[in-house]
């Protein structure tokens, strides 16, 4: 009985350093399937008072904030064409072939305001529980008319562009983290949506982290979408080695860490 009592012991220890908030995150591998599929599951209790928000501490920034010198190049106000909307559905395809046309500066700005732009002050294009908003939109662009190729950020508040990195190397590195991914290497450009996971924490406690993949969801077919309503071929993509691409995009893979891509360019004619 003793025995038992301390082997009980130790297993509760080990649990509890195993949960404690400065123990080490244990990769995926380390989890049962049953583990990993609570993180699709609601909770069965109530989470509320667990939350931040409910403990009375204040909101995160609902933004990424940019240095006061960063500069920002304005995008052209968001237009496609008329498509009917079961065609467009029908139409969808991944397209992991493309030719060597640039994409317009205004096709990729409808990209992206149909995946993360504002339609006003109070609505964007594509929902978010609480209204946290958690991802940003980041672009490799190779070859799209009118910039220089580099990584950009997002604004959808004043809907531009925040340089981050203007240098041509910046889209032939990114291939090394999608482990030389044929996609990635003939896009004009990847759209890259990280999450700054607090956003919705702050809310929603231990039950953010779905919210969060499906809200990556939301944006990325927003953008397939738009995509194919402009004649443009898209590729959504989780082929990438993680710590690497955090690493290249400049995020510290913590508090902000990538969670999807997306490649597009003009398709390939047969």
């Amino acid at each position: 009985m003793r025995l038992l009592l301390r082997i009980s012991a130790l297993l509760v220890c080990a649990c509890a350093t195993l949960l404690a908030e400065d123990s080490p995150a244990r990769p995926l591998d380390a989890f049962s399937y049953d583990q990993l599929r609570m993180f699709l599951k609601g909770y069965n209790g109530d989470w509320r008072p667990q939350s931040d928000r409910e403990k009375g501490l204040p909101a995160p920034p609902a933004t990424k904030s940019s240095p006061s010198n960063a500069r920002r190049i304005a995008l052209p106000k968001p237009a496609a064409r008329s498509v009917d909307f079961k065609t467009l559905l029908e139409s969808r395809r991944s397209v992991r072939e493309f030719s060597m046309e640039p994409l317009p500066l205004a096709d990729l700005a409808f990209l992206l305001w149909a995946a993360q732009g504002m339609v006003d002050t109070n609505f964007h294009t594509a929902p978010s529980a609480g209204g946290r908003y958690p991802l940003e939109t980041y672009i490799s662009a190779a070859n799209v008319g009118g910039l220089k190729p580099g990584i950009y950020r997002y604004e959808p508040a004043t809907h531009s562009l925040v340089v981050i990195d203007e240098n041509p190397k910046s889209p032939e590195k990114l291939l090394a983290p999608c482990y030389g991914e044929r996609t990635v290497a003939g896009a004009a450009a990847v759209l890259i949506w990280t999450a700054t996971p607090y956003r919705t924490e702050w809310k929603y406690a231990f039950t953010a982290h779905r919210m969060i993949a499906m809200e990556a969801g939301h944006a990325c077919q927003n953008a397939l979408l738009a995509a194919t309503a402009l004649g443009l071929g898209a590729c959504p993509l989780l082929s990438y080695h993680q710590s690497a691409i955090d690493k290249w995009l400049g995020v510290d893979g913590r508090e902000e860490f990538v969670i999807y891509l997306a490649a597009v360019g003009q398709p390939a004619r047969n």
